[in-house]
Formats: C-alpha cells, sequence, structure tokens
C-alpha cells in the first residue's frame, strides 16, 4: 500500500509539473482523470522545443501508470487470496486497495470491541474539549493511520456520487447531514459510518446487507459525532 501511494503521489506531481510548463506557454490540458492525462497531453499541438522539454515527464508518467497497473493487478491477486479482504470490497465504493488497507491496519476483528472504538481508532471522531459544564468538539482525531483514513474518506465521496441502489440509504442519511452541516462534514460522517460497517461485516462474518442500513439513526447523532472543522480531510 505504501509503494501505490508513493507511485500515485510520483504522478500526481509529474502531472502537476507537466501542467505548469503547459500553462507557463499558453497551453491548456483538458480537464480529466490522472490516467488519461498522457492521452490529453498528446492531443496538443506542441512545438519541438516544448515536446523536448515535457520528454522527460511524459516518460515518468508513462512508466509509474505501468506500475501502477501492476500494483492494482497484485490487490485483485490479494482479493481472490483473502477471504475477509474479498468480503468487504462487497459494500459498493470500497475497493481493494481500501479493503486491504482496512484490514491490515486492524490486523484481527477481536482487537475492539465496538464499531465506535474503530472509528477513533482511525481518527474518524472529534476530540472533546471540557470546561466546568461545556463541552466542545473540536477537529478529527489524529489517525494512527491517516493512509486509511483517507481512503475511506475517499470511499465516502465515491459512494454520494453513484447511483448504486444498494447505498441508496447511505446517500440519503448523508444528504440530511449535508444540509445541516455541509457536504465536507457530511463525507467525513459517511467514512465513519463506512468504517463501522466494513468492522461489523468482519467481525459477523456477513456479506453486505443494504436493507440493513438504517436511514434514520439519526441525523442528529451523526453530527455530534463530526465537528464542521474537519474540512481539511476531505
Amino acid at each position: 500500500m505504501n509503494i501505490r501511494k508513493a507511485l500515485t503521489h510520483t504522478r500526481t506531481r509529474a502531472i502537476s509539473l507537466a501542467r505548469g510548463i503547459a500553462c507557463a506557454a499558453g497551453l491548456r490540458i483538458r480537464s480529466g482523470t490522472a490516467e488519461t492525462f498522457l492521452v490529453r497531453l498528446a492531443a496538443l499541438e506542441l512545438s519541438a522545443s516544448m515536446k523536448t522539454t515535457l520528454a522527460p515527464l511524459r516518460s515518468l508518467i508513462d512508466i509509474v501508470d505501468d506500475e501502477l497497473v501492476n500494483a492494482d493487478k497484485q490487490s485483485q491477486a490479494l482479493v481472490a487470496g483473502d477471504p475477509t479482504v474479498k468480503r468487504l470490497t462487497m459494500l459498493p465504493g470500497i475497493g481493494p486497495i481500501t479493503a486491504s488497507a482496512f484490514v491490515a491496519a486492524l490486523d484481527v476483528a477481536s482487537r475492539f470491541e465496538h464499531a465506535s472504538q474503530v472509528a477513533s481508532y482511525l481518527g474518524l471522531v472529534p476530540g472533546e474539549y471540557s470546561s466546568g459544564d461545556t463541552q466542545r468538539r473540536g477537529r478529527v482525531l489524529r489517525s494512527a493511520r491517516p493512509h486509511l483514513q483517507s481512503l475511506l474518506v475517499q470511499a465516502a465521496w465515491r459512494v454520494s456520487r453513484a447511483s448504486d441502489p444498494r447505498t441508496e440509504r447511505f446517500r440519503t442519511w448523508t444528504q440530511a447531514i449535508a444540509r445541516r452541516r455541509g457536504k465536507k462534514v457530511a463525507m467525513v460522517a459517511l467514512a465513519r459510518r463506512l468504517a463501522r460497517t466494513l468492522f461489523a461485516m468482519w467481525r459477523d462474518q456477513t456479506d453486505y446487507q443494504p436493507e440493513r442500513v438504517r436511514t434514520r439513526r439519526t441525523t442528529l447523532d451523526a453530527v455530534a459525532a463530526v465537528d464542521a472543522s474537519v474540512s481539511a480531510l476531505a
């Protein structure tokens, strides 16, 4: 997982640099995914000097793309060989990378008695600051697994943007929070709920069951669990 993270970071920096060079030359690269960047770059009419300038970055991105494909194949092989990881990918929006990172981070489900402990361990609950009779919630806790924390927030965004009927109840629940506290807070709340769901699937050895997702447990509980200051995570 750390290798894939480093590869992704390298590609992102290379793409940003290439965009900056092109922009300085008055060229605009169409928006799109990182995987299609080289195709979009090739669509530009570049001068000979610009092609020479960008050649090292194009070669680097091409190599990293190939390595990421290999890394994803390895992840798929891991899913096939690990029944727990395979089960967790049954939750729409959770891919092999997130599922593998989740299993690696928790090690064994029996380490935790409750799903709320998992959410705290992953830093998906806010810190609490008390003074007398006043209780205030601050930023989400620092996580021992910041990479997994980030993957779960990314998964939350995927679920919120999808139209998969199996996650409709998650979206309904999240939209209610977004109306009260904003989208970024809602995404961290959803990431927290996804983590709890994954833990329950692992602990109980059960597949994802969309009909058991509750939409009225209520939004107020989720709002109390995630503060508005978590925007830096999303």
